[in-house]
C-alpha cells in the first residue's frame, strides 16, 4: 500500500487547489478508483488537517489498513470557505471531473460521500452521469433549495448505478424528509433503505462494508460499488 498527497488544480477565486490523500495497492496499477468525498466537519484549510478524512474511519481510513486491497482511493479535502457551515463541493464538481478523466484515464471510477459529500457525489454525477459506473451515498445531505433539488433530479441518471443508506439523519427535517424520499424512488429496493443508526454510526456501519438491512439480495456498499473489502486483522 502507497499513501501519497496529490492536489487537484481548482478554478475559484481564493482556491487555487484542494490537497487529496491518494491510497494505492502495490499489487496492481490497474485497479479501480474509488471517489471519496468527506462531509461538513471534515473540511479543512492546512495540510495539517488533511487526516480529517478518515474519520469515521472513511474508505481512505479502510485503504490504509488494508482492508480495500483491490482500488485505489482518492480523497480530496475541501476548505471551509466561505465557512463551515456554508462550504459546498458543488463549487468543486467541473475541478473534480478534469481531474478524474485526466488523471485515471481509461480507469473503472467508482464514487461515495457521507453527508455533505454524498450530496457532493449527487451533485457531481448529476452534472456528469457517465462520469463513475457505480455511485454509493452514506446520509447525503439534502440539497440547499428546490432549484438545486430540481437540478439534481433532472434526469433519470440514478438507477441501478446508485446506492444510498440513511440513518436517522434523514428525519431530522421535513427538506431531509423530501429529499431522502426524491433519492429512494429513483433506486431499486435492493440498493437503499433507512435503518436507526445515528449520522455517524451509520457511516462506520456502512464503510465498514455493512450490508443493507432485508433479505439477502441487498448488498453492502463496497459490493454494490464492485470492490473488494477484507476485513483487518486483529493483534
Amino acid at each position: 500500500m502507497r499513501a501519497r498527497i496529490v492536489t487537484i488544480p481548482v478554478v475559484l477565486a481564493g482556491v487555487k487547489e484542494l490537497p487529496a490523500l491518494e491510497v494505492e495497492p502495490d499489487s496492481d496499477p490497474d485497479v479501480p478508483v474509488l471517489l471519496f468525498l468527506h462531509g461538513m466537519g471534515e473540511a479543512g484549510s492546512s495540510l495539517n488537517e488533511l487526516p480529517k478524512v478518515c474519520i469515521h474511519q472513511t474508505p481512505p481510513f479502510q485503504a490504509i489498513l488494508g482492508c480495500l486491497p483491490g482500488a485505489l482511493v482518492i480523497a480530496p479535502q475541501a476548505p471551509p470557505l466561505p465557512n463551515i457551515d456554508s462550504w459546498n463541493w458543488r463549487v468543486y464538481v467541473n475541478d473534480l471531473a478534469e481531474f478524474l478523466t485526466r488523471r485515471y484515464a481509461k480507469r473503472r471510477i467508482v464514487a461515495t460521500g457521507f453527508s455533505r459529500g454524498g450530496l457532493g457525489v449527487l451533485q457531481l454525477i448529476s452534472a456528469y452521469p457517465d462520469l463513475v459506473q457505480a455511485w454509493a451515498v452514506v446520509d447525503p445531505q439534502p440539497a440547499r433549495d428546490e432549484a438545486e433539488t430540481r437540478t439534481i433530479f433532472q434526469r433519470s441518471f440514478i438507477g441501478t448505478k446508485g446506492w444510498a443508506r440513511y440513518g436517522i439523519y434523514r428525519d431530522r427535517n421535513e427538506e431531509g424528509k423530501a429529499f431522502s424520499s426524491l433519492l429512494f424512488d429513483q433506486l431499486p429496493d435492493r440498493n437503499r433503505d433507512a435503518v436507526e443508526l445515528s449520522h455517524v454510526d451509520i457511516a462506520v456501519e456502512a464503510y465498514h462494508g455493512a450490508p443493507l438491512s432485508g433479505d439477502g439480495s441487498k448488498k453492502s456498499l463496497y459490493d454494490h460499488l464492485g470492490l473488494k473489502f477484507e476485513i483487518a486483522p486483529t493483534t
